[in-house]
């Protein structure tokens, strides 16, 4: 009888520590409630000019900060820069026409399953910046600031990579934002000359999309 015992303790003694095991396991290797996580994103617009002799484009990868505020609740905040210029040589006559901006991406994600693999979620952010915009022909220079304020959405899917804290994936975003361009100014020879009544562009709503390529590094503080 004693020995019957001492048999089912070491079996129950077996069965919990596998349960245990198994739970560590499930929820080790993905985000969950009270994770930080950096996201490096690559998009598709850095690479839109390759090729172009005319064009120069320059960025930083989108970054975003999230933190999970439950298993399923993603909040966001993403940081982006870009400048773009075009330039042109005709019979001597150089000109140019650049562009910049610096985006903030205050967000949230609703994330769909807990499957350990992939990760499926959908979200939505308001793109909020400011920027320039300006020209040059010859001696002169022509430049107005730009403020830019919208709405976007995106659909991703991560996969998280064993049990390391990281995950690799895709983003589909889609956004529309106001651009509204200030007056500038016109300078010769680095002398201001006049004031521009918003010459360089008109503010507009522009509807852009992007795809993003994505790697997610998850911590705790």
């Amino acid at each position: 009888m004693l020995f019957m015992c001492l048999g089912v303790h070491a079996v129950q003694a077996q069965i919990t520590t596998g349960e245990n095991s198994s739970k560590v396991i499930r929820t080790g290797n993905r985000a969950q409630a009270g994770n930080f996580g950096i996201y490096f994103g690559a998009t598709t617009d850095m690479f839109k000019n390759l090729g172009k002799g005319s064009k120069k484009f320059s960025c930083a990868p989108l970054i975003n900060i999230k933190y999970m505020q439950s298993d399923r609740l993603e909040y966001r905040l993403g940081l982006e820069w870009w400048k773009e210029s075009t330039s042109s040589d005709y019979d001597g006559h150089k000109s140019s026409v650049s562009e910049s901006s610096f985006m903030f991406y205050p967000g949230v994600a609703y994330h769909f399953s807990r499957n350990n693999l992939l990760d499926v979620y959908v979200g939505g952010d308001l793109p909020i910046g400011f920027g320039s915009k300006g020209a040059e022909e010859g001696d002169e220079d022509s430049s107005a600031s730009q403020f830019k304020v919208g709405l976007g959405a995106f659909i991703g899917l991560q996969a998280y990579i064993a049990n390391l804290p990281l995950a690799l994936g895709v983003e589909y975003g889609v956004n529309t934002l106001y651009n509204h361009v200030g007056d500038g100014t016109m300078t010769q020879d680095g002398m201001t000359i006049q004031s521009i009544q918003k010459d360089l562009s008109q503010s507009q709503w522009k509807i852009g999309h992007q795809v993003r390529f994505t790697l997610s590094y998850y911590f705790n503080l």
